[in-house]
């Protein structure tokens, strides 16, 4: 599972999709409000991509 990880709090920057992955951001989508700290994200600097792999 890819998760976005919000670099300031170490939590997820989005919610789950259905289907377990979160998908690319758009550049055009920031900036957006981090689901776990709910402070807001201005651009991809502020985020990094990880690989849950759920064992």
């Amino acid at each position: 599972m890819l998760v976005l990880i919000h670099k300031e709090c170490g939590g997820p920057a989005l919610d789950e999709s259905p289907v377990g992955e979160v998908c690319a951001i758009p550049v055009s989508q920031f900036p957006f409000t981090c689901f776990t700290c709910l402070e807001d994200i201005l651009d991809e600097s502020e985020v990094r991509l990880t690989e849950d792999l759920g064992i």
